[in-house]
């Protein structure tokens, strides 16, 4: 695949600002944003998913017309790697553009509110994910995720209605949850 520019490099660059803008504003709902940079961390495997780019391509270099793409909206993302973990440093003009421009997703406000309501339990978190499906006309799909000890999964059968895996725990401590792609969580 070539990275000239073309369509399929713009599609491509759009997943990845999207699980990026995406994952800030979860974090700006859940902890709050008074400025400031923030920082996500992702395997080198999961941004190659993101980019759409095999074992042969350059990664860096994807990286790097990755950054010029999204520089208008998200300002100038520094990038490091050790090994095979990168860091993406997104600056404070970017968080503050998602904070001003990126909704604030129903789902997510609705999950948020049942997993930090001290005494709720994963029936709680089952009707959230079922009222909003009823609501966007599909279905919830539930799994037990025993081999990777991640709780109860949820998942929308239309990904367009929202296109992450919901890993949801119930402890002594309350609910928690962590949200990964689709591909991330089967590559786990």
């Amino acid at each position: 695949m070539q990275h000239n520019g073309g369509d399929l490099e713009n599609m491509t660059a759009k997943l990845l600002e999207k699980h990026i803008t995406d994952t800030i504003r979860e974090w700006q709902v859940k902890i709050g944003y008074e400025g400031g940079t923030m920082k996500l961390y992702y395997p080198a495997e999961s941004l190659r998913r993101s980019l759409s780019l095999d074992e042969t391509e350059d990664l860096d270099a994807a990286l790097a017309a990755f950054c010029k793409e999204v520089q208008p909206r998200l300002g100038t993302l520094a990038i490091s790697a050790v090994k095979d973990r990168y860091c993406m440093e997104i600056p404070e003009e970017g968080c503050s553009y998602i904070e001003r421009k990126i909704p604030v997703p129903e789902l997510l406000q609705n999950l948020l509110q049942v997993i930090t309501t001290p005494g709720n339990t994963m029936e709680q978190v089952r009707n959230c994910f079922s009222s909003y499906a009823e609501k966007m006309h599909t279905t919830v799909e539930e799994n037990a995720s025993e081999e990777h000890e991640m709780g109860h999964v949820f998942s929308f059968s239309d990904p367009s209605v929202d296109e992450y895996c919901y890993c949801v725990e119930e402890n002594e401590f309350g609910l928690t949850y962590h949200r990964f792609s689709r591909e991330d969580y089967e590559a786990l």
